[in-house]
Order: C-alpha cells, then structure tokens, then sequence
C-alpha cells in the first residue's frame, strides 16, 4: 500500500477512540522480511477510552477483547479522510481491496468490564514525581540512563521527551552530539506557573478557568445587549 508522503503518522480525529496509526515498513529497509505474504505492517493506538465506540456503544475501557478488535478494524474502515487518503496514493483503490491478514492486541492487556489493566503497570511523570526524575549521567561511569522519565526541558513524559533523553545520554560519550534546547515562549511559562498554582488549590486547569471565564463574559454581554434592546 502506497501512502501520500513517506513515513506518514496518521490521526483519525473522526473515529471516537481517536486512533492513530503508522505503517512500519516505511522506517525499515525492503529486505527486512515482515512475515509469509505481508506487505505492510501498521501499529495502532486507541488514545481515547470515555468515548463510546460505533459497534457495541461502549467506551475502550469498558470492552472486552473482541469488542475492542471489532471497534478498532470499524473504526479504521470507517475514517473517510484514511478512506480518501489511501484511494489518493493507490490509484483509486481503497481499504477494502487491501487483504488484512491478521490483527492483533498487545498480549499485555487484561480486559474486564470494570476496565483494561496491563500485565506492568504504566507510570509517567506527573505534578508529584516531576522533582524526582534522574539525570541521564549516573556515579557508573559507563552507565547512563534515558527515557521520558529522566530530567528533559521537555518536562513531561512523552515521545519528544524520550528522544531529547536520548540525545542527552548520547552526548555523555559522544560531546559533539547536539540536543536542541525546547522553545518556552514566555507566555507559556507563564500560564504553567498559573497552572500549578491552580493544581495546588484543586482548581480547574487554568485554559478551562479561561474559557469559563470568557463564557460568562459573552453571556453577560449578550444578556445586556438584550436587557439594552
């Protein structure tokens, strides 16, 4: 299957798990055999788990295996920009004309009405663990650590900040290895310090306590508007 631009990360925004998907074929060489008869190999990610699905009617985290299976294949099939996206690239010819020979879910998953648990639990970083990350460099000399959960500009735990990890471990024996340093306009540094004063006294994050705000305001506006008229 051909696709629009080489190594094409794509967003379902219109399916409700809100998927996303990668062929990973377009990273490896075209010797690396991917199975009998396979020609393309996609990884997917479900990111939304409150939202119900259009098959069963059941949020992610409620769904049983095959439930899930069943959203995510539908859920795919049914993106009409993926749908235009792939006849765009394949000369006219869609998903449905592209045999899928197998699909899979992580085998790590424990599925349960009362919600998904993985075999390891997941941690990242969050407001309480944020003071305790490690630095790449460690008292071994040829020890290092990297991962989104080490100390990054970054700041939170997320692929760009597993990859500037990565850089930084790099450039402990390899110093001319350059890490891009993350851009912090002062606005946005401003609205984080708002943020975590908010956290601090439980209050609602501080784009939510914005918007409410400009809310009120239009209602109060328009209310006076109609009083005036």
């Amino acid at each position: 299957m051909a696709w629009p631009r080489e190594r094409s990360a794509i967003a379902l925004t219109d399916s409700p798990f809100n998927i996303t998907l990668f062929a990973n074929e377009q990273s490896w060489p075209s010797h690396i055999d991917l199975g009998e008869e396979v020609q393309s190999l996609w990884t997917c990610t479900a990111c939304v788990a409150t939202v119900p699905g259009i098959v069963h009617g059941k949020p992610l985290r409620n769904c049983t295996k095959s439930e899930f299976m069943d959203e995510v294949l539908a859920q795919i099939r049914a993106s009409e920009a993926l749908e235009g996206m792939i006849r765009g690239a394949n000369g006219g010819r869609g998903l449905e004309e592209f045999a899928i020979l197998k699909a899979e879910v992580w085998d790590e998953w424990e599925f349960d009405p009362s919600g998904i648990t993985p075999e390891q639990p997941k941690w990242v970083t969050t407001t309480n663990t944020r003071d305790h990350r490690p630095c790449q460099a460690t008292s071994i000399p040829n020890l290092v650590l990297a991962g989104a959960h080490t100390e990054t500009e970054a700041d939170i735990w997320s692929i760009e900040g597993a990859v500037e990890s990565g850089r930084r471990a790099a450039k402990i024996f390899e110093p001319e290895v350059v890490v891009k340093p993350q851009h912090k306009p002062r606005a946005l540094k401003f609205t984080s310090w708002v943020d975590d004063a908010f956290f601090a006294l439980r209050l609602p994050h501080v784009l939510s306590v914005i918007g409410a705000l400009v809310g009120a305001g239009l209602v109060i506006g328009l209310y006076e508007l109609i009083v005036r008229s």
